[in-house]
């Protein structure tokens, strides 16, 4: 599997079971997401572009311009970020 940055590997972590509008993270869990790492969206759209093409991620229409993603069970074999790990959604 292609390696990942330091970057990706915290956007793969955020991203297990989250909702994107527009292709943004919003609300409560965005704020805190936003507090441990900075990001743009390109690089936010970049990452889930990419994860989506290694096949780390599926993704769920939710309507309108939301989407909600899910690790697969290759995700199972990366090493996450533990700290952001401990935010919830």
């Amino acid at each position: 599997m292609e390696q990942l940055t330091p970057k990706e590997t915290k956007f793969l972590t955020v991203l297990n079971e989250t909702r994107l509008a527009g292709g943004k993270i919003f609300g409560r869990f965005g704020e805190l997401v936003k507090e441990q790492f900075q990001f743009s969206n390109e690089e936010l759209k970049n990452a889930v572009n990419k994860f989506l093409k290694l096949d780390l991620l599926t993704k769920i229409d939710a309507g309108g311009n939301e989407i909600v993603y899910f690790h697969t069970n290759k995700v199972n074999s990366i090493e996450l970020d533990r700290d952001l790990l401990k935010i919830r959604h």
